[in-house]
């Protein structure tokens, strides 16, 4: 069972919360539009998600206000979004104390 649970494509039950939630969902079209639909790391149209650059804006939760604090969501492809959380030194790691907004990261591609 385990391996299926990271087998491409197969929802975690977090992902399966996030779809019936409405506020969510306006930010996922709203991402993905202003990302014209694309990884902004490599451009794939393919595996989509959208990624929260950070939580925390000025010590304040963004969680439930992302459309508020929009250039801190990024849409990523499955692959980038891997490899984003797994280098803790990416610009676009919430753990990175560096980190950019994805306005900052795609002027600096």
């Amino acid at each position: 069972m385990g391996r299926l649970r990271n087998k491409r494509g197969r929802k975690s039950n977090y992902r399966k919360q996030l779809q019936q939630d409405d506020n969510w969902q306006n930010v996922r079209v709203t991402v993905k539009l202003r990302d014209k639909h694309k990884c902004i790391c490599c451009s794939s149209p393919l595996y989509l998600e959208v990624h929260h650059i950070t939580y925390y804006v000025n010590g304040e939760s963004i969680v439930g206000k992302e459309l508020e604090f929009i250039e801190w969501m990024a849409t990523v492809c499955e692959d980038c979004h891997v490899e984003i959380h797994k280098d803790e030194f990416h610009q676009l790691n919430p753990k990175n104390k560096n980190k950019v907004n994805v306005h900052q990261f795609k002027t600096s591609k």
